[in-house]
């Protein structure tokens, strides 16, 4: 049985009861995908981001997305018994060269195998939950633009989430939620650096209006 599935019919329930789990922006995930591919790029701020904002894709689009997982993750054996039910596309984090299979991957996923949703977080590695330390790498952009130049529609979604901790489980009663800004088209033409930083100043923007004390439900 699928990750998700097990995780949506009973790990959300419990979010909801514990930590008022919330799905902002569901209507921003829709139209992307409405459009054609789609590359959720959220931020690797917290130890249940992935699962937040994962389970917040599958909820909404009824579909099981491929995610983007660093290939160290397959040492740890309880991280690795979880992922192995997942949709991974393993990377090699830092080595550009060594992450080439990859970006093929996902670029073969998105033009030749009608893989409608793949979750990355650019950033690679934790970084602390704050706007002014959000730096994406450019590694993403490149399966993208080769989907484009292909004459497939693909989207960018900038996404976050909001009240999980940097590390470990958050306090019973943390609101916790999954929040999507407006899709970002994708133009084949359009340089990498370009396209990392308009990403980086959507996440900025989604960081700077969704703290924790103001999360509402869409």
């Amino acid at each position: 049985m699928n990750y998700y599935h097990i995780a949506c019919k009973y790990v959300t329930p419990i979010f909801r009861t514990f930590y008022n789990y919330r799905i902002v922006g569901a209507e921003n995930l829709k139209q992307a995908a409405r459009r054609g591919r789609v590359v959720v790029c959220t931020t690797h701020s917290s130890d249940l981001g992935g699962m937040i904002v994962g389970m917040a894709v599958r909820l909404v689009l009824k579909t099981d997305p491929y995610i983007v997982v660093n290939s160290k993750f397959r040492k740890n054996v309880l991280t690795y018994f979880f992922l192995r039910k997942m949709n991974i596309i393993w990377i090699m984090g830092n080595d550009m060269l060594g992450n080439y299979p990859a970006l093929k991957e996902i670029r073969n996923m998105l033009t030749e195998q009608n893989t409608n949703v793949i979750i990355i977080a650019p950033q690679g590695v934790y970084n602390k939950p704050k706007p002014e330390y959000i730096k994406f790498r450019q590694g993403f952009a490149i399966p993208c633009k080769q989907t484009a130049k292909a004459g497939i529609a693909v989207h960018v979604v900038p996404a976050i989430d909001v009240g999980a901790t940097y590390r470990g489980m958050p306090l019973i009663g943390t609101r916790i939620a999954a929040v999507f800004g407006e899709p970002i088209k994708v133009h084949k033409n359009e340089e990498r650096g370009r396209l990392t930083l308009k990403l980086e100043s959507a996440v900025k923007q989604l960081m700077h209006e969704n703290n924790i004390s103001r999360v509402k439900s869409g």
